[in-house]
């Protein structure tokens, strides 16, 4: 046990040195809390705006929205790279290539890497980038939400 916390009056009362210790990892706590709700608040802000854009709770979290979106900015990938991307397992982004091809939203392709007949390459569809847009569209109405939340955010930082 800390020194500082065994440091007591024959009372069993806390010394001075003592409170001030535990005030000290109370106010830390309170603050690590802070950032977290402050974290949190901004994601699920974001998550919701999406959602409701999209009118698909399953389409607004992170893997689909990060894999959407990469390929609007970066064009057709290997699924390797959207896999380290997104940090998946290849069977976890297998499974989340399989669910956006299934919903028409990209589309992979054989063939496509100059001497590699056999590499697969991941694109958007019409659809897909139809939804990538309106997914910046989302983030882009609430850029004062984002903004209130950033500031609050670095005011902790």
């Amino acid at each position: 046990m800390d020194n500082a916390l065994e440091a007591t009056t024959a009372g069993g009362r806390r010394t001075g040195a003592a409170v001030r210790h535990v005030e000290a990892e109370s106010s830390r706590a309170d603050h690590t809390q802070r950032i977290l709700l402050a974290m949190t608040s901004l994601g699920r802000q974001m998550t919701e705006a999406i959602a409701e854009e999209l009118g698909d709770r399953e389409l607004a979290t992170n893997t689909p929205i990060l894999v959407l979106t990469d390929l609007w900015l970066n064009g057709p990938r290997r699924p390797r790279a959207l896999q380290e991307l997104a940090r998946l397992t290849s069977g976890g982004m297998t499974k989340q290539l399989d669910h956006l091809e299934h919903l028409g939203l990209i589309e992979r392709a054989f063939g496509q890497v100059k001497g590699d007949r056999r590499a697969i390459v991941v694109s958007l569809t019409p659809s897909g980038r139809q939804v990538a847009e309106r997914v910046a569209d989302a983030v882009e109405a609430h850029l004062d939400e984002l903004r209130r939340l950033a500031r609050e955010l670095e005011a902790l930082l």
